[in-house]
């Protein structure tokens, strides 16, 4: 017959006590020890088969303590355990709450209403808490926040902690805030013994100093050193630069970005844009290079110019911000109306000039132009003026042999409506210009006119010389195509370079050997 509220003398409870931890010790911790209550009885009415501890209750199992304000331990070493709940594991783990549901055999703990676990380096708070005290990891399901030891706080719908290998897991909705960055992301890890975030998915992180914003999908992020390293398409977006790749290692400590990989490069205050397979960006020195089928895109005349080099290198013009762009060997640049190939090439804010050296050379349209340097003058978004200088050539193709030719010391072009509408050559200027007789699909070549003059001015229309007029009084000669010496034909150092022409976007690509 059982017996109901009755009350264990002391002496009893002791020997009670004794023999379980004697039997649990004979089991190696396998089942559950009580080590104190105020009250302990047996009420079948209200737990059959279970016995009911009350005040200051203490269970001990395996390395595990547990106190409570009441209990019911049943004979398959479960327990149900009400009010003041605290868990403690070891010397660094401490679990409490109001109701705690335990599994002897399993060792797993349920533990709800205001729940926490704390370890030496954070503090977890949810409604409800699963623990495996035999695997050490603990897991929530409806919402969790965590405040660590250095200050952040992070929230979650979902979350795990194991506590052998020291990792935290969250996914859905997860949010961190601390006092140097913010993260956003969907899955993330954290170890708080190296400090390392480890994301999974779309992950933004905002550094709170300069706005720093980075994006992943799969990387780390060290937070005791302020260094990432991403393995899928990352970018780091700071003071208006935006660097982008498959991967990517950036060191927020250093200022220094680099990135592998379909790389992608936008300076937003210049619209201008850097692709290539490496690309690095320092934030100290404001220098970014991207090498690697490298390509600057750039918008001028309300078109794009697409420009490849083996080395396209931005950095600060001056001190107060205009940046420089220089691009080195093999350079080539397409634009739907003007074309060029050079070895070197910079660009200048400061003064908003394009400069090519090294064999320089453009076209526009049937013409093309060279000298030993060659400069752009770009105003208002579109082209605005054009310098040749030394050796300087204007030709067109008239047949497979034959081509007018113009040259001169100096060579300015002038441009409107985003065309080359005028050239005026200067110094020891000379032509050679082919007349044409017949039909448009029967024209021939009757005559050659070399003239010499020290300023002539070249009408241009739709990319094509239109007229020639002869600033001073011109030393001109006519000669009849069977009369004109070899000579005559062609003018010393003058060189057409059609073979080096981009044709198109993807030619800009294609290396030319010389």
């Amino acid at each position: 017959m059982p017996f109901v509220n009755r009350v264990l003398p002391p002496l009893v409870l002791a020997l009670l006590v004794w023999s379980s931890s004697a039997h649990a010790q004979e089991q190696q911790g396998g089942r559950v020890e009580i080590r104190s209550a105020d009250t302990w009885e047996y009420d079948d009415a209200i737990a059959p088969g279970a016995q009911r501890l009350k005040g200051n209750v203490l269970f001990a199992h395996g390395d595990a303590l547990m106190r409570c304000d009441s209990a019911y331990l049943f004979e398959d070493q479960r327990i149900e355990a009400f009010s003041r709940i605290t868990v403690q594991q070891g010397d660094s783990l401490f679990m409490q709450g109001d109701r705690l549901h335990y599994k002897g055999r399993e060792r797993t703990a349920r533990i709800e209403g205001n729940v926490q676990l704390r370890d030496r380096s954070m503090t977890l708070e949810t409604p409800a808490l699963d623990y495996d005290l035999r695997n050490k990891h603990g897991s929530y399901t409806q919402g969790g926040r965590i405040t660590s030891n250095d200050g952040s706080v992070l929230t979650s719908d979902v979350g795990v902690y194991l506590a052998g290998p020291r990792l935290l897991q969250f996914s859905r909705n997860v949010r961190s805030e601390h006092p140097e960055r913010s993260i956003a992301c969907d899955t993330m890890h954290y170890a708080p013994g190296t400090k390392k975030v480890f994301f999974f998915g779309p992950s933004t992180i905002t550094m709170k100093r300069d706005s720093t914003v980075i994006r992943t999908t799969r990387g780390s992020f060290d937070t005791a050193n302020d260094r990432a390293l991403f393995s899928r398409r990352s970018s780091v977006d700071t003071k208006g630069r935006l660097l982008e790749g498959d991967s990517l290692d950036y060191d927020k400590r250093r200022g220094l970005g680099r990135a592998w990989g379909n790389v992608v490069l936008t300076d937003t205050a210049a619209d201008m844009i850097t692709r290539g397979q490496h690309g690095t960006y320092a934030e100290r020195s404001d220098e970014a290079i991207v090498t690697g089928q490298a390509e600057l895109l750039f918008l001028l005349d309300n078109d794009t110019l697409h420009l490849h080099a083996d080395s396209l290198i931005a950095r600060p013009d001056s001190a107060d911000g205009p940046r420089r762009v220089t691009a080195r060997r093999g350079v080539r640049f397409f634009k739907s109306d003007l074309q060029g190939t050079c070895d070197t090439l910079i660009y200048s804010e400061v003064d908003s000039l394009i400069r090519m050296f090294h064999r320089p050379v453009l076209w526009s349209g049937d013409d093309q132009i060279i000298g030993k340097h060659i400069r752009i003058l770009l105003k208002d978004g579109g082209i605005h003026r054009l310098f040749a200088e030394q050796d300087c050539f204007l030709m067109s193709q008239v047949d497979s042999s034959h081509y007018d030719q113009v040259t001169g010391t100096e060579m300015t072009g002038i441009f409107a409506d985003n065309e080359l509408r005028r050239l005026l050559v200067e110094g020891n200027a000379r032509t050679i210009y082919f007349a044409l007789e017949g039909e448009e699909a029967e024209r021939r070549i009757t005559a050659v006119n070399r003239a010499d003059c020290s300023r002539i001015a070249v009408g241009m229309r739709e990319g094509e010389a239109n007229t020639i007029t002869f600033m001073q009084q011109p030393d001109a000669t006519l000669y009849p195509l069977e009369q004109v010496p070899v000579e005559e034909l062609r003018m010393q150092g003058s060189d057409w370079r059609a073979a080096e022409r981009p044709m198109d976007r993807a030619d800009i690509f294609r290396r030319i050997t010389e």
